[in-house]
């Protein structure tokens, strides 16, 4: 591993005590840290629960020049807020989990720690300085290189890999892989993370990962397949013979591309992931008239039958009732009022 400020070679340390075993890797040049997922929590100051979630507020300000994730082969560190602080930015990795600390980063997050919390532990000092060191300390130092792993990049976040298939990428020629996630099995390339999904399996894996909430937006995957199409040349991964089409998805920019025979629908690096975003825009800005009309689609479908199964068009039907309940409250500054009254008064 090195150093991504310095280019200098890491050194990777292990600290074992009776209680516990410490790793990290430092830059003896600059002082940069690298911390795998778990260690931001062993490596400050003790608090009451951990600290490292701070990964999911990403700074509104995007970065020149991102710095690559030295685990994961194929991700870009995300600069963070460290808590509620408006003055600590950390690097994180959304994939493995890590996080790399410039030189002095750590000292600021003991130093706010201490601000906002009760602490215990000397902290970065228990295990890089040599005073008040028990005798049953141990430090293993080793160049980065001896010690080095990498982590896979799933082609949807949270995907786990079970086993390699027969079937090709369609985008780069390498072959395929079965993952799983939420429960729901869906072939992606290792390679350029494209997704395969055969017939009705977008709108199956919105549901799994999106939740409850975006289950009645299903507008833009129905109309897939009526949308004027382009074709693009590239084989379906199902039907050898077959070239599929390319259709834009709704108001997006994400070009899917599809099998007219088998209804197959691939997606390049990325897009699943732009399609969910796009729909949870689309629900947080939904009216109340709007989603009255797919009440009434998804009611209508559990009565005569959908393109899902009956257990799957009642629980469509529930959420566009959830999602236009919320709506009209919000809609109703009146309502929406008492409700917040309401929900303040109950134990």
């Amino acid at each position: 591993m090195l150093c991504l400020n310095c280019g200098t070679e890491m050194i990777s340390n292990q600290v074992i005590t009776k209680k516990s075993q410490i790793t990290y890797d430092m830059c003896e040049k600059c002082g940069s840290l690298w911390l795998d997922a778990g260690m931001l929590d062993e490596m400050a100051f003790q608090v009451e629960g951990s600290i490292e979630y701070c990964e999911q507020e990403k700074d509104a300000v995007p970065e020149a020049h991102p710095l690559k994730c030295p685990r994961c082969d194929d991700s870009t560190l995300a600069k963070v807020k460290f808590l509620e602080s408006d003055d600590i930015f950390l690097h994180a990795c959304r994939n493995c989990g890590g996080f790399w600390l410039d030189a002095g980063e750590l000292n600021l997050i003991d130093q706010e720690l201490v601000k906002i919390m009760p602490v215990s532990g000397k902290g970065f000092s228990d295990f890089v300085n040599n005073v008040h060191v028990p005798y049953w300390f141990k430090r293993v130092q080793r160049k980065s290189s001896e010690t080095d792993f990498h982590v896979d990049v799933p082609p949807i976040k949270g995907a786990r890999l079970e086993k390699a298939t027969t079937d090709v990428c369609p985008g780069c020629g390498a072959p395929l892989n079965l993952y799983e996630v939420d429960a729901m099995k869906f072939e992606g390339c290792a390679k350029c993370k494209g997704v395969w999904l055969v017939k009705d399996e977008l709108r199956k894996l919105k549901n799994r990962v999106g939740g409850p909430s975006l289950r009645w937006l299903n507008d833009e995957i129905d109309n897939i397949e009526k949308a004027s199409v382009i074709p693009n040349g590239l084989p379906c991964v199902r039907c050898k013979d077959t070239k599929m089409v390319s259709v834009i998805f709704g108001k997006t920019s994400v070009v899917v591309d599809w099998c007219p025979k088998c209804h197959g629908e691939w997606l390049d690096r990325g897009e699943f992931q732009t399609i969910m975003d796009y729909l949870k825009d689309e629900m947080a800005a939904a009216h109340a008239k709007d989603i009255e009309k797919q009440v009434a689609e998804d009611a209508k479908h559990v009565i005569e039958g959908g393109p899902e199964s009956r257990w799957a068009e009642i629980l469509d039907a529930k959420a566009a009732l959830s999602a236009l309940v919320n709506a009209m409250i919000f809609e109703h500054g009146a309502l929406f009022d008492l409700c917040t009254t309401v929900s303040r008064t109950l134990p």
